[in-house]
C-alpha cells in the first residue's frame, strides 16, 4: 500500500513548467563539464543543428566586460535564441539573438528567416581572469556551449 502510494505521487507529479533558461539559471555551472551536468538535469539536450562562436570579450570598465558573438539555429525560422551566462556558478547574464550577420548568414546558407536573430552581445560583471560559462539555448529542448576566453 505504502509503494503504491509513492508510486502515485511519482506518477501525478506537477511537470516543470519553467523555461529552458529558468531550469539552467536553476543551477550551479561552475565550468563546462559542469554546464553538461547541469544542462542533463534540466532536461536539455546538445544541440547537433545550433552552430555558434563568442567574437569578443572586452573590458568596460573595472567590475563589466561587454562579450559578443554568434548563435544560428540552422534548421530555425528565426525565432530568437537564447544565450546565458554563468561567473562563479551564478547566471550573471542572460540575452536574446538579435540582429543579422551577413558573414554568418552565408557561410551556413541561413534562410527562411533563420539570419533574422544571429547577433547577441551582453554585458556582466567578471573579475580579470574568471572563466565565464556561456550556454546558447534552443527552442526544442537543446544547448549548445559558447566557449569562452577568461575575462579580461
Amino acid at each position: 500500500m505504502l509503494g503504491s502510494f509513492f508510486l502515485t505521487l511519482w506518477l501525478t507529479e506537477p511537470e516543470d513548467l519553467r523555461s529552458d533558461m529558468e531550469r539552467l539559471a536553476a543551477r550551479e555551472v561552475l565550468n563546462y563539464p559542469g554546464l553538461a551536468e547541469a544542462a542533463d538535469a534540466a532536461g536539455l539536450r546538445l544541440s547537433q543543428r545550433m552552430k555558434g562562436n563568442i567574437d569578443l570579450v572586452s573590458r568596460t570598465n573595472n567590475l563589466d566586460v561587454t562579450m559578443a558573438g554568434w548563435l544560428a539555429d540552422l534548421e530555425g525560422d528565426g525565432t530568437p535564441l537564447d544565450v546565458v551566462v554563468f561567473v562563479a556558478g551564478v547566471m550573471v547574464a542572460r540575452t536574446a539573438t538579435k540582429g543579422e550577420r551577413p558573414d554568418v548568414t552565408q557561410a551556413f546558407g541561413l534562410g527562411l528567416g533563420a539570419e533574422k536573430n544571429v547577433y547577441f552581445q551582453v554585458s556582466f560583471r567578471c573579475g580579470p581572469g574568471e572563466p565565464p560559462v556561456v550556454a546558447g539555448l534552443g527552442r526544442a529542448r537543446q544547448y549548445l556551449p559558447l566557449v569562452s576566453r577568461p575575462c579580461p
